[in-house]
């Protein structure tokens, strides 16, 4: 895996918690129904579409809106939760910590579509 500089992290994000209901008890279904979200913070991030293999392997669930965003690590931030990068809201497919020094992680997302928000 290549350094990931500072200097990397060009995008804004916002990162989003879900309310209302407690995290450990949400899944993939639950997310997209009846739950809220509310925005928790906004940080630099690196915005990278799924390609090559990852992009065949996941090709049978929509590819195309499979994007990863890197940032600084933070202990906080897991699956229930979601991104939004502009005006596209993104479910949290994989958090994943990167290095041994829990300086940055990588969260695999995928878009949510119109009738999933």
């Amino acid at each position: 895996m290549s350094r990931i500089k500072a200097g990397d992290l060009r995008t804004q994000i916002t990162l989003m918690r879900p309310t209302g209901e407690r995290e450990k008890d949400l899944n993939s279904s639950t997310r997209r129904r009846g739950v809220t979200f509310e925005d928790m913070a906004t940080v630099a991030a690196a915005r990278a579409e799924v390609s090559g293999r990852e992009f065949y392997a996941a090709h049978a669930v929509h590819a195309e809106d499979v994007v990863t965003f890197t940032l600084r690590w933070r202990d906080d931030v897991t699956a229930a939760w979601r991104v939004r990068h502009h005006d596209t809201v993104y479910n949290i497919l994989e958090v994943n910590h990167l290095g041994d020094m829990q300086d940055f992680m990588r969260l695999k997302c995928r878009a949510v579509t119109a009738g999933g928000v």
